[in-house]
């Protein structure tokens, strides 16, 4: 029987053709024995049943499946620690997932999980089953855990994946927890604010209307801005709108990210977190891909779809494109004069030594720490500032209002 396959070689190059086999699992063997990672495989002549078709894992994701909440970084850090331990106590591939996928409770990672052990047993490799759902593993899972099968080191490559994953999402939840804070008080302050402009002060502006009384300049001036808001608020309102959705479409526009980007790094306090955060992920994605057997080129490739400051992006690409032309990880680092001069070190003396990948997980491990200074100043600073500003501003606007009642006093007592 002959097959018709398309697919990827090792070096990333698109290949198609066909080939003799007596099966499905026969063909896929022969694939990857001449190192081909197939994306589309079917016998010659074969009609593909429709709803075969819509809801195989290969072509497209159901529907339902768009709707269901995605697979969550904690999950999946659990999920490699446990294969790594069924693997080191010698439990075969297909018997692990199908452990895992018994003891799975969310519907969509566990189809995923059926689907990567049907994979498995028409004959595909790990990394290739794997690869067949990118939206739940990253490349650098996948190409980790190639490396791996490559080396017959299954059980440590799950281990460094299920670490580093813990480490990125411990890194971005301390990120994610300084900025939320903020946010949330602004967004607090912001509805109190309207709540006493559309709601209370009219309502004690009322009485003031019907006692004619002569009112200070500040009470005349919160009234007015009370009125202006009640007037225009759908104006505002789609002003704020308007910022929003031209904030997400200027996010995507390259030329504008190029030039934002790196000038969001210089902003204090947030972009040193940013700054932090980024070579803390970078460092500690590129020595554990090193450590796994990635080759240092692809390994680069793979850093560069985790980061997203292009700042930081266009210097990682700059080291990249420095090792393809015969110079050092340090001289493209150290050529937009982003990276820190003590990392830029950590790195020349990794190269020296050969010992790179353990020098950046160092590395990584500062500035994890220093993530955590800047956390702890961010917090420290900023909510009693956000606290005062608030009360400052609440306060400012009750005195305006009960200004007219104390000069009534005054002269009552008078």
């Amino acid at each position: 029987m002959k097959f018709n396959y398309s697919g990827t070689t090792r070096s990333r190059e698109s290949v198609s053709g066909s080939l003799e086999a007596q099966d499905e699992v026969e063909a896929r063997m022969r694939l990857r024995a001449l190192q081909i990672r197939p994306t589309e495989l079917h016998a010659q002549g074969e009609v593909l049943d429709l709803f075969a078709f819509l809801g195989s894992h290969r072509k497209t994701k159901p529907f339902f499946n768009l709707l269901t909440k995605p697979v969550s970084g904690k999950d999946l850090a659990v999920f490699t620690r446990q294969f790594s331990s069924l693997i080191d106590s010698g439990v075969p591939i297909v018997q692990c997932l199908q452990i895992l996928w018994e003891q799975q409770k969310k519907g969509y990672f566990k189809n995923v999980l059926k689907n990567i052990q049907t994979d498995i047993e028409s004959g595909s490799g790990l990394a290739d089953a794997l690869g067949r759902h990118r939206d739940i593993f990253s490349e650098f899972f996948i190409r980790v855990i190639e490396a791996g099968e490559i080396s017959g080191t299954l059980d440590k490559a799950f281990r460094r994946v299920g670490a580093q994953l813990e480490k990125l999402n411990r890194l971005r939840a301390k990120v994610i927890g300084a900025l939320v804070y903020p946010a949330l008080t602004m967004l607090i302050a912001v509805i109190v604010l309207i709540i006493m402009l559309v709601k209370v002060i009219p309502e004690i502006a009322s009485l003031y209307a019907d006692a004619n009384a002569q009112l200070p300049g500040l009470t005349l001036f919160v009234l007015g801005l009370s009125e202006w808001f009640r007037n225009f608020w759908v104006y505002l309102l789609g002003l704020a709108v308007g910022i929003g959705i031209l904030s997400i479409f200027l996010a995507r526009v390259e030329g504008f990210r190029q030039f934002w980007d790196p000038l969001w790094l210089k902003v204090p306090l947030f972009g040193t977190l940013t700054k932090k955060s980024a070579i803390a992920s970078f460092t500690r994605t590129l020595a554990t891909l090193l450590s796994s057997g990635v080759p240092l080129l692809n390994s680069f490739e793979i850093c560069l779809k985790l980061i997203t400051n292009r700042g930081i992006n266009n210097s990682v690409q700059d080291a990249g494109q420095a090792v393809s032309e015969g110079m050092g990880i340090a001289q493209g680092l150290a050529r937009r004069n982003l990276f820190p001069p003590m990392v830029i070190h950590m790195v020349s003396i990794g190269e020296i030594t050969g010992r790179l990948d353990d020098l950046l997980g160092k590395v990584a491990d500062i500035y994890d720490e220093e993530v955590d200074d800047v956390v702890n100043i961010l917090t420290g600073l900023l909510q009693p500032i956000l606290i005062i500003g608030v009360g400052a501003l609440i306060a400012g606007l009750l005195l305006a209002m009960y200004l007219p009642i104390f000069s009534l006093a005054e002269k009552v007592a008078g």
